[in-house]
């Protein structure tokens, strides 16, 4: 005797397969809700340090003189100059302010302060082979082109751009609407240069950019600082006489 028997199909309809859909919606909305705030804490964290970090170096920088700078007569020269040249948008411009880290030689020191950079090797030890040193340049510095290259230069450059804060007739301090140039924070305002500076401080605001590339080529000749992007991070600094 012969046994029919009715089989029948075992894939999901369409109303299973939206109710699996709209489940899993749910659940990710949940995650999401759940864990999301923490993941931009840390986010916020990391960005805050980096931000300082940069700040710290282009403070840093802006307050010292270094050997071999011999165009400067002081520090503070360095920095008016910095600053004025730091928006100037052509493409591969030397005034082109930078900021990045390499790997440094920790035996052999140049005569700038900064470490003769050493490329990766296989048995590389962080604090005895080699240091990782953190550098604001400009990218007419020769240094440049030794530090920028593969397997020296470590992670991300960063273009600095530097605009002077001016006082508005509401005594609050904002960013100036001449770039480029910097002027007295009274009138009359013109300045010729940073010896006719009438103040003790050059109040600005810095903006970091990421290239794309952190190799001199890409800098040279394909980044346009009159187009860097969104900037990673702004805020205020000063610089004294």
């Amino acid at each position: 005797m012969k046994i029919n028997r009715n089989i029948k199909n075992c894939g999901f309809t369409l109303v299973e397969t939206v109710i699996a859909m709209g489940i899993i919606a749910v659940m990710v909305t949940a995650f999401l809700a759940a864990f999301g705030p923490a993941v931009q804490g840390v986010r916020k964290s990391i960005s805050y340090k980096e931000a300082n970090r940069l700040s710290s170096s282009l403070e840093a920088e802006l307050s010292v003189l270094r050997p071999g700078e011999s165009q400067f007569t002081t520090a503070f020269e360095k920095a008016f100059t910095w600053i004025e040249g730091s928006v100037e948008t052509a493409v591969g411009n030397d005034n082109m302010v930078l900021i990045y880290q390499y790997r440094g030689d920790p035996n052999n020191v140049r005569e700038d302060g900064t470490l003769m950079p050493i490329a990766a090797g296989d048995n590389d030890i962080p604090g005895e082979t080699f240091v990782i040193q953190s550098v604001v340049r400009r990218l007419g510095d020769p240094q440049v082109d030794e530090e920028l290259i593969p397997r020296v230069v470590e992670g991300r450059v960063f273009y600095v751009r530097m605009t002077q804060l001016i006082f508005n007739d509401d005594g609050e301090l904002e960013v100036s609407d001449q770039p480029g140039t910097i002027r007295g924070q009274r009138p009359p305002n013109t300045v010729s240069d940073h010896a006719s500076y009438p103040d003790a401080v050059i109040a600005m605001q810095v903006e970091f950019f990421v290239m794309e590339s952190s190799l001199v080529p890409y800098i040279r000749n394909t980044f346009d600082p009159d187009r860097p992007g969104k900037a990673v991070f702004t805020g205020n600094l000063a610089v004294r006489r």
